[in-house]
């Protein structure tokens, strides 16, 4: 067996050992976070200038395209969002490597989730990312809303897990197998029985926990608004990635025969979540619990280019992913850096920030507005190609929806915008100060927005590739 296909897991096993190492022998515990960004894209980069092919354990792990995309895009989230921490989360010195150890835990989970290839595997992935970020959610001791934020994860996912290990229990029952080729293999005679049935069902909602997709979306704006801003940073990019690549794994590869039982019950769920997280977001005061309904209709979106799992269908779904991780990432970046000048996410002390610090504000602008999916940003290019690809399966209705639905949320981040750039600043408002790690994640995101959205063709191209090759 090449046991160096799991170079990169390996690799970032020994970088949390390392955290822990640190921790214990150094006095300086504010380089912890540094070397956890730099170690964790500089792996990012290593994986991506080496990409490679292969099967491990009777091909319950496998190295493809999309474990590669997939491992770039948690390592660059995790990454960016260790920097965001190391000025801007209240950790004490004494549990920065308890910290940055359960980032690099979740990371990890999610990196062996991507290369699965067999249910329980997968399972296991998923549960060791999540259960690092119930861990990070609950990470201010001295916090009520962290706490908070920490038991209704906590809650709320392990009932999901139950439905997910349930659905699975019932898909197993019937087709005596975990993996997904020979699950493959069993649903391409066409007939289903309804036990069957009813597992795809009970799978489609535990992961629709992960994505924030309603009905399973209830806990979202709390724990957005009550965890560390660069937590819940992690949690809005990639602990929804892992959930998209997820379902990719199993609805696009394993079940793709059974089409004519979740991809309904999806377009449902698409439309649902878009509306729901777009009309709650409108009245929304607080800033974190906004972007907590903003994330779950940018849920919806996905869902819309997902259904019908053609190979146009996957690859917009990656390419979105990737835009969204870094558009996410640069909107809570702002955020954090206000919170850290201010003390403050509501909204209203937003007013007058454009005076207060003009670049801040600039990136911020763009950031909602790549959300927003305005043009030349990437979030247009994203939402563009995952409409198109709902276009191709002939889900019209659904596509004029999203249209509406995304006129919607311009409403809402520009009264955001109106109050950055409109309202005058409360008396007494200081200038909000960047520290060098934020500038760092914003010029970074920023900048990789503007090249996405200004020249998409590499990365549809690479997509696209990686989408044909599963259907090979």
């Amino acid at each position: 067996m090449n046991f160096m296909l799991m170079f990169d897991e390996m690799a970032l096993a020994l970088i949390a050992v390392m955290i822990l190492l640190l921790d214990f022998s150094t006095g300086k515990k504010k380089l912890i976070p540094y070397f956890y960004a730099a170690a964790s894209a500089a792996l990012a980069v290593i994986i991506f200038l080496n990409r490679k092919e292969g099967v491990l354990f009777s091909g319950a792990y496998v190295y493809d395209g999309i474990a590669w995309f997939s491992k770039i895009v948690f390592l660059l989230g995790s990454s960016l969002c260790a920097l965001m921490s190391a000025e801007t989360a209240r950790v004490k010195p004494k549990y920065a490597g308890a910290y940055y150890m359960l980032l690099a835990a979740s990371t990890l989970g999610m990196m062996f989730l991507a290369s699965s290839r067999e249910l329980i595997t997968m399972y296991v992935g998923l549960e060791l990312a999540t259960i690092s970020l119930y861990a990070l959610a609950a990470f201010y001791k001295d916090d009520d809303r962290s706490h908070e934020a920490g038991i209704k994860y906590l809650i709320l996912g392990a009932a999901s897990s139950g439905l997910l290990l349930y659905g699975i229990s019932l898909v197993y029952g019937v087709t005596r197998t975990t993996y997904l080729d020979q699950i493959l293999f069993f649903t391409s005679a066409g007939v289903m029985e309804p036990v069957f049935i009813i597992g795809v069902i009970l799978v489609l909602l535990g992961s629709a926990f992960k994505l924030s997709a309603v009905p399973m979306h209830v806990w979202t704006p709390d724990v957005y608004t009550g965890a560390p801003t660069p937590v819940t940073a992690f949690i809005s990019v990639a602990s929804k990635a892992a959930g998209f690549i997820f379902i990719v794994r199993i609805f696009s590869y394993g079940l793709i025969n059974a089409v004519y039982v979740w991809v309904p019950i999806m377009a449902v769920m698409a439309a649902l979540t878009m509306t729901i997280g777009n009309l709650i977001a409108i009245p929304q005061k607080n800033m974190k619990r906004l972007i907590a309904y903003s994330s779950i209709s940018q849920a919806g979106y996905i869902l819309v280019g997902f259904v019908g799992a053609s190979v146009v269908g996957v690859s917009s779904v990656l390419f979105y992913l990737l835009a969204y991780t870094l558009t996410n990432i640069a909107v809570f970046a702002a955020i954090a850096a206000v919170y850290r000048s201010t003390g403050s996410d509501e909204i209203e002390d937003y007013a007058g920030l454009a005076r207060r610090n003009p670049m801040l504000s600039l990136v911020f602008m763009l950031g909602l507005l790549s959300l927003a999916g305005i043009p030349p940003l990437a979030g247009f290019v994203g939402k563009f190609y995952l409409f198109y690809a709902a276009m191709q399966k002939g889900y019209l209705w659904l596509v004029i929806l999203a249209a509406l639905n995304s006129t919607v949320s311009l409403y809402y981040y520009l009264m955001v915008l109106k109050q950055v750039y409109i309202r005058e600043s409360k008396p007494g408002a200081l200038k909000v100060d960047v520290p060098l790690s934020i500038k760092i994640v914003l010029v970074a995101t920023i900048l990789s927005i503007l090249a996405i959205g200004i020249l998409p063709g590499y990365f549809i191209d690479t997509t696209t590739d990686i989408a044909q090759k599963l259907y090979m």
